[in-house]
């Protein structure tokens, strides 16, 4: 046991909990040497160990109870030693963790039993392993698997190589051992490390305010997230893409004292120009921008390259990694320049869009209003009637959805490219190249998941909304893990819980219309952002680039995947991948190939775990 190897940084932020066990010594011992923080139990023994590059860490004690919030808060001090007073037990902790705005973890010390929580939207996450015989838990999960010494679990892989991961295959976890926790939950794991429980800490708040009223309650919360980041006072930068989730953001960063770095992209294609001409309309709102760098994309890396040098560990496959080189090329700028908070608008149209599952439950407390909104959505898109009503009328449970859906998948059935009325979530396309071996393990997967397969929330709008947020902030945590190895914290404010609960307090019916644009955020910057700006309509997409860089990067793509050995794990076919992944003249890459790549940039990271000094 005590000759496993010290843990190292790799350039990534964490913290580690370890109950109050004279049992959890060696782990402690394997982390002092990369710990940066450390904090005791009341008994003196090592409670948080981390080693936290872009984590504020914020504690406070009251008698034998210490309350900790790592991330990015408006929590103080004195605020925390109030919420110690009253908790007595691990479970009355739970009221802590709804208390501030930000992204954050709640971890609490009650006489030496733990309590953690993360964020509901799962922007962060805690993990748990059994190490030694001994309960601990970390915010990433490849850090315990480098205290246990975890292998990754090839089923685990097969799943997140297929397009989508319906509920509650997005639960599986990536390391055998290491079992992650739902955002709306919480952990307790008693003095001795042998046993823990879990329970609810969250719900989602019930959409029943009017667009007037949820407005300036979401207003007040997207301002309240954004100043948990800048009221620190050190230099912050901020997206402004003249779209309709950065810039808001953008405004409130520049009512801060310090002011703030905005940074704009554009491109000379079609449409290329538009962000650049929307943020200038929007800057004349913000006298506290005192800096605003303007870049073509013509200057910066093409999309997919340098993908295959990206040396960052990251805990699981992300979309991070397809617009990794770009993040981290303007990250290590802002380093440079002394920034260590950068925030960006990623989320907002996971948030402020409509769906077309939100038709299925509305028509089923309003129907009339249920159908117009549907036959909106259907009929320029050329679906006819009986498809509308077939779609509204569905009455099938999750599980029976998702049984359904995941066989239709296996089998290899036409899907849809956006989820019909009646879809609880995105249904999944299983990768042509994927090998009988791994269509094995993941039907093995999907019949040991079935019987637990119940929905996030009752209905099919509440259940996909959730899914949704949740599937940005796997993204999320992907972009931020970028910015570790700088120092740099890479935040997305519109996906903090408190902001989200803001949002979908909001009658679907109103909070996105088909025929508006991001009304609800329009109407919560009315009056802060110019009227000329508030008129925009639409995002231009960043597609021509997408099929150039595809195009002249394609054959370094390949050799990443043969670097991280996925073709050598029994469940990729490289003939098969070659043949329908091949760049095509005009079209923008197949869906299926980016799941490729991200599972290759993770493998190719855990083959080559250096130490990067911060």
């Amino acid at each position: 046991m005590n000759t496993r190897d010290a843990v190292e940084a790799g350039g990534r932020s964490f913290f580690v909990a370890l109950p109050d066990t004279p049992r959890a010594s060696a782990l402690a011992a394997r982390l002092a040497q990369v710990s940066t923080t450390r904090i005791t139990h009341d008994s003196g023994r090592p409670w948080l160990l981390g080693h936290l590059t872009t984590d504020r860490l914020v504690t406070a004690q009251d008698g034998r109870t210490t309350v900790a919030i790592v991330g990015r808060s408006d929590a103080t001090e004195s605020r925390l030693r109030r919420l110690a007073e009253d908790i007595s037990v691990p479970a009355q902790a739970a009221t802590a963790a709804s208390n501030f705005h930000g992204s954050y973890t709640t971890i609490v010390s009650v006489d030496g039993q733990i309590y953690a929580s993360a964020a509901a939207m799962e922007t962060r996450r805690i993990w748990s392993a059994c190490i030694d015989g001994v309960l601990v838990l970390s915010d990433r999960a490849d850090v315990l698997a480098d205290l246990g010494e975890f292998d990754v679990d090839p089923a685990a892989v097969t799943i997140r190589l297929l397009g989508t991961m319906p509920h509650p295959l997005d639960r599986v976890p990536l390391w055998t051992e290491v079992e992650p926790l739902a955002g709306d939950r919480y952990i307790t794991v008693d003095r001795n490390g042998e046993r823990s429980r879990t329970g609810t800490w969250w719900y989602a708040p019930q959409a029943d305010t009017s667009r007037s009223e949820g407005a300036v309650l979401f207003r007040s919360a997207v301002e309240g997230s954004v100043r948990a980041r800048t009221a620190p006072g050190d230099p912050v930068a901020c997206d402004l893409s003249g779209g309709l989730d950065s810039t808001p953001l953008c405004y409130f960063a520049a009512q801060a004292q310090q002011g703030v770095l905005a940074r704009t992209l554009f491109n000379d294609d079609p449409g290329g120009r538009e962000d650049l001409h929307w943020a200038r309309r929007a800057i004349k709102s913000m006298p506290g921008v005192h800096t605003h760098e303007v870049t073509s994309t013509d200057d910066m890396q093409d999309f997919y390259e340098g993908v295959e040098s990206l040396d960052v560990r990251l805990d699981e496959p992300t979309q991070a990694a397809t617009a990794g080189p770009r993040i981290v090329r303007m990250l290590a700028d802002d380093r440079r320049k002394g920034i260590r908070m950068h925030i960006t608008g990623l989320g907002g149209d996971h948030i402020l869009r409509g769906v077309n599952a939100w038709e299925h439950t509305i028509a089923r407390a309003r129907p009339w209003v249920g159908w117009n909104r549907a036959r909106a959505q259907h009929i320029p898109a050329g679906i006819g009637v009986l498809t509308t009503l077939r779609e509204l009328a569905d009455r099938r449970t999750y599980r029976q959805w998702f049984a359904d859906t995941m066989r239709a998948a296996l089998a290899g059935a036409p899907h849809p490219e956006i989820p019909r009325m009646n879809d609880w979530s995105s249904p999944p396309a299983v990768p042509p190249w994927l090998t009988p071996h791994a269509r094995e393990l993941l039907r093995s997967k999907i019949d040991s998941v079935l019987e637990a397969a119940e929905p996030l929330d009752r209905t099919v709008a509440g259940h996909i909304d959730l899914y949704f947020a949740r599937d940005a902030a796997r993204l999320i945590r992907g972009t931020a893990q970028l910015g570790q190895p700088f120092g740099v914290s890479y935040d997305s404010p519109l996906l903090d819980d408190r902001v989200v609960e803001a949002a979908l307090a909001v009658r679907r019916d109103e909070r996105d219309t088909p025929l508006e644009w991001k009304p609800l955020m329009k109407d919560a910057m009315r009056g802060l952002l110019p009227n000329d700006y508030l008129m925009r309509t639409n995002k231009i997409g960043g597609g021509p680039q997408s099929v150039r860089g595809y195009a002249r990067h394609y054959g370094r793509l390949l050799e990443l995947m043969d670097d991280a050995r996925l073709f050598d794990t029994g469940l990729v076919d490289r003939t098969e991948f070659v043949a329908s992944t091949s760049p095509r003249a005009r079209e923008v890459p197949v869906g299926h190939v980016h799941q490729a790549i991200n599972a290759s940039v993770f493998l190719a990271a855990q083959r080559n775990r250096t130490d990067v000094t911060v």
